[in-house]
């Protein structure tokens, strides 16, 4: 665990470095409500930056105290992670191992809805994708630009209606961005089975593709091999 300033209080980070030497983009994983401990995302932080990612496991609940983001906790610190997520990045273009001009961000629900909301207004975002999230409407209102982004959401998803990732993908569609949005019937707010693993690969493609810039195609077999 390593330490940052944001706001006067110290976050943590877990940071997961590539085996190899290098210059590496940047992924910032931003758990949701539970917390950092119970993020299914942070166990495939190792597996990421093996794929080549520099990745930073953001604890922006640190900036509130927060143990668990009731709805009460979400509208009263929202911008307070914003801001610590921010600082995160400015945190991660300080690594020695870190290409700053490509810099993503991965969010699960909570995280995903913070993700997307910083990536509107932050010029540093590369791209972003976003599980089981949308963005606050005020700020949908006033987005201007968005990096290409990625949406996954469950479509029977009572926590966080599908109906929130539509209007993302109606916003996208307006400001002309490059984007993906892949719904899964008969998910809820996680994915299980196999539309699980077509949402690891689609992220893995559209990382790929917006933050190295390369054309990958990942399937079964490269998820096999890479995430056991």
């Amino acid at each position: 665990m390593v330490f940052y300033n944001s706001q006067g209080k110290n976050i943590g980070a877990v940071v997961y470095e590539p085996n190899r030497s290098g210059s590496f983009p940047a992924l910032l994983v931003i758990h949701g409500s539970s917390g950092p401990v119970s993020s299914f995302v942070g166990g495939y932080a190792q597996q990421l930056a093996n794929l080549g990612y520099l990745v930073f496991f953001v604890h922006y609940f640190d900036a509130t105290g927060t143990v668990y983001a009731s709805l009460p906790a979400i509208r009263q610190h929202f911008e307070t992670w914003l801001f610590a997520i921010a600082d995160a990045i400015s945190f991660a273009e300080h690594h020695p191992k870190v290409d700053s001009s490509h810099i993503g961000l991965l969010g699960v629900s909570l995280g995903g809805y913070l993700s997307l909301s910083l990536a509107s207004k932050d010029v540093r975002v590369s791209a972003v994708a976003s599980l089981m999230a949308g963005m606050p409407q005020e700020i949908i209102a006033e987005t201007r630009r968005m990096p290409p982004t990625l949406l996954l959401h469950g479509e029977d998803d009572r926590v966080v209606p599908v109906s929130e990732a539509y209007a993302v993908e109606s916003l996208l569609k307006q400001l002309g961005t490059p984007h993906e949005t892949k719904t899964y019937p008969g998910q809820g707010h996680s994915f299980r089975g196999m539309a699980q693993m077509d949402a690891l690969a689609r992220t893995l493609r559209f990382l790929s593709r917006h933050l190295k810039k390369e054309s990958a195609a990942f399937g079964l077999k490269d998820l096999l091999l890479n995430f056991r």
